[in-house]
């Protein structure tokens, strides 16, 4: 290891405050220092009174942000769907008004649950890259945090060769949100990872494929959860996950790729 350059790369579990399976998962990886961002539904009717308190005892040790989310229901509340969402923006049939002030309800409920500003903003199921909605999250990270650095992730893929999911992510707005970043100053994080079909046996080798190209300030997504639960689409991968990132074989492949997990606001200060 002393004669590898070490490459800092945020690791950032989603939909914390989706179930109390991916909260304790989440929790649990933070205090083993195999994440270092965790993004989250304050839409959830968890995030108050129990993901978020819980949540606070881990200041310090990772980013925390909102998982702004268009499409996710919650108990009686209907939300559409992604595909629905999609076509909307495409169609640029959002209504600006609504989705600011959307968007403010749920930084309202972060700080309000959380105790203070999110580290970054980014969106369940990308949705804050699409077009009409972007333009919308970068106004009101500008004018409600002037003082405060928010980071917001971009999907460009870390490496130009991927295909698949990962470059449908890329066209569906993940390069224009990367542009419109540089353009206004928010910092981003370098190069994009973690897109995969949910349908793995063997994450590690989808683990390794991401850590190969490592760059410094590249983001990798996962979905850890300790066990599946209902209406939820990938719950058994959350699972292989996080066995994937409890275990020997992570801790071994980040010291062999040279990588070390790192807080983007951090690596963005360096800069």
């Amino acid at each position: 290891m002393d004669n590898i350059k070490t490459t800092r790369v945020t690791l950032c579990a989603d939909d914390y405050a989706q179930n109390e399976g991916i909260d304790l998962a989440v929790r649990q990886l933070l205090d083993m220092g195999r994440l270092s961002a965790v993004s989250c539904f304050s839409t959830s009717p968890r995030w108050q009174d129990a993901a978020a308190p819980a949540l606070r005892e881990h200041i310090g040790q990772a980013d925390m942000g909102l998982h702004f989310n268009l499409t996710e229901g919650f108990a009686k509340t209907s939300m559409p769907g992604l595909h629905a969402v999609i076509l909307r923006s495409l169609l640029r049939c959002i209504n600006s008004t609504r989705l600011r002030q959307e968007l403010q309800r749920q930084l309202n409920a972060f700080e309000a649950g959380f105790g203070q500003p999110p580290d970054f903003i980014d969106g369940h199921q990308h949705v804050h890259q699409l077009p009409g909605v972007r333009k919308i999250v970068l106004e009101v990270i500008q004018d409600r945090y002037p003082g405060h650095p928010v980071w917001v992730r971009n999907t460009v893929p870390a490496d130009a060769q991927w295909r698949g999911k990962a470059l449908i992510l890329k066209y569906l707005g993940g390069s224009a949100l990367a542009v419109d970043l540089q353009a206004a100053r928010i910092a981003s994080n370098n190069g994009f990872g973690g897109v995969y079909g949910f349908d793995q046996e063997d994450y590690a080798a989808c683990f390794k494929i991401w850590l190969k190209v490592a760059t410094e300030g590249m983001l990798i997504m996962c979905h850890p959860g300790t066990a599946p639960y209902p209406n939820d689409a990938i719950a058994r991968q959350r699972v292989i996950e996080y066995h994937f990132f409890r275990s020997q074989q992570c801790g071994d492949m980040l010291d062999a790729a040279g990588v070390k997990l790192a807080r983007l606001s951090q690596i963005a200060m360096a800069n």
